[in-house]
C-alpha cells in the first residue's frame, strides 16, 4: 500500500508541474558567476582580451584549472576566442595559455629570476671566410603578384605574391634561396596606429601586411654573394589556417612547392612569361634550392622539403599545386632542399 502511494504522489507531481530528480545534460554555466572577460552561450565559451593577442604559432588554449578544455579559435579583431562546443564540467579557475604561458588578465606577474653568469668558452680562431660580408656582385630588387591559388579548404584564394633580390651578370644558373614569414597578423590601416587585423581578404580601407618584406637585409647579403633569392607572402593562409589541425603546414608545403613550380618554369620553355625582375637575373638552378621559414614558416617549408620527395595526394591535402607548365608542384632531387627552422614564440 505504502508504495502505491509512493507511485501516485509522482505520478501527481509531475502532472503539476512540480520538478523531480531525473538524469539530464548538465545545466550551462551562469554568466553571472564567470570572470570578466568570460561568457558561455549556446554551449560555445568566449573569452575577450583587453588587449590585442598577435597571431603566433602556438594554440590559444582555453583551461578550467589543470584540466583542458580544448583549443580556441579566434576571431578577426584579434581579442575574441572562441570555444564551441565541448566545454562541460565545472567552469571555475578558468585560464588562457599560449605555449604554455597565460596570457588572460588574471595571469600572475612571472618571479625575477636572477640571470647566472654565462660560462665562458675558449676563444676559437677566426675562419678565413665572415659569411657575414658582403660578396662582389651589384644587386637588383623586385616584386611579381601573380593570381592567387585555392589551398586546403580555404574559402578565399591564397596569395602569389613575393619580393626577389638577385646578383646582376651572375654566370651560368645561380642557387635559389627561398624565404617565408610565419604566422603574423594579416591586415592594418593605414593611419591608425596599432589597428591590425587578422583576417583575409582585408576589408576595406586595410592594406595587407608585407611581411615577405621582412628578410631583405638577408637577401640583398645572399643576392651579392650570388644567389637568387625569393620571399614569398603567405598572409592568405595565416587569415584562414585556424581549423587546420596541422596549424596550416600543408597549405604552406603546396604554397612554397607552387612557386617553385614557376620558378622552374621560368628557368626552362617558360622563361618568356616570366616577371620583368626574374628575367633580368641569371637562370636558377632548380637542384640547389635553399629553404628557410620563420616559426609556422619553418613547419611549411620543413613540409615542402618532405613533400617534393613524396607528393601527398590532393585527397589529403584538399589542394593540387599551380606549377604553369608543369601543371603540378615542384619536386626535386633529395639534396636540392635544405631547410632551417627558426622558431620563436612569444
Amino acid at each position: 500500500m505504502r508504495r502505491m502511494l509512493i507511485a501516485v504522489a509522482a505520478a501527481s507531481a509531475l502532472l503539476l508541474g512540480v520538478p523531480v530528480p531525473a538524469s539530464a545534460e548538465p545545466p550551462e554555466p551562469v554568466a553571472s558567476v564567470l570572470p570578466p572577460g568570460w561568457s558561455f552561450d549556446k554551449g560555445a565559451l568566449t573569452w575577450t582580451s583587453e588587449r590585442i593577442i598577435p597571431p603566433g604559432d602556438a594554440a590559444v588554449e582555453f583551461w578550467a584549472g589543470d584540466r583542458l578544455l580544448g583549443r580556441a579559435r579566434g576571431a578577426a579583431d584579434l581579442k575574441t576566442f572562441v570555444l564551441s562546443g565541448g566545454a562541460t564540467g565545472k567552469l571555475s579557475d578558468l585560464q588562457v595559455r599560449i605555449g604554455g604561458r597565460r596570457v588572460d588578465a588574471a595571469a600572475p606577474k612571472a618571479p625575477k629570476r636572477a640571470a647566472a653568469a654565462p660560462a665562458t668558452a675558449a676563444e676559437q680562431p677566426a675562419h678565413t671566410f665572415d659569411p657575414g660580408v658582403p660578396g662582389p656582385y651589384t644587386t637588383t630588387t623586385g616584386e611579381y603578384t601573380l593570381p592567387g591559388i585555392k589551398l586546403s579548404t580555404y574559402p578565399q584564394p591564397v596569395e602569389m605574391q613575393a619580393v626577389v633580390v638577385g646578383p646582376v651578370n651572375a654566370p651560368g644558373r645561380r642557387p635559389l634561396a627561398l624565404f617565408l614569414h610565419g604566422r603574423h597578423w594579416t591586415c592594418w590601416v593605414p593611419g591608425e596606429e596599432g589597428f591590425i587585423l587578422g583576417q583575409w581578404p582585408c576589408p576595406s580601407g586595410a592594406e595587407p601586411v608585407p611581411s615577405h618584406r621582412g628578410y631583405l637585409q638577408a637577401q640583398q647579403l645572399l643576392a651579392s654573394q650570388g644567389y637568387l633569392t625569393v620571399s614569398i607572402s603567405a598572409n592568405g593562409i595565416n587569415g584562414q589556417d585556424g581549423a587546420d589541425t596541422d596549424g596550416g603546414a600543408q597549405a604552406r608545403s603546396s604554397l612554397v612547392r607552387t612557386h617553385l613550380a614557376r620558378w622552374a618554369d621560368w628557368a626552362g620553355s617558360g622563361r618568356a612569361g616570366a616577371p620583368a625582375v626574374v628575367r633580368a637575373l641569371p637562370r636558377a638552378d632548380l637542384s640547389q634550392v635553399l629553404l628557410m621559414g620563420h616559426s609556422r614558416g619553418g613547419e611549411g617549408v620543413n613540409r615542402a622539403a618532405i613533400d617534393s620527395l613524396a607528393p601527398p595526394p590532393p585527397t589529403t591535402t584538399g589542394a593540387r599545386c599551380a606549377g604553369r607548365s608543369a601543371g603540378r608542384c615542384w619536386s626535386g632531387p633529395p639534396s636540392s632542399a635544405t631547410t632551417r627552422n627558426r622558431t620563436c614564440r612569444r
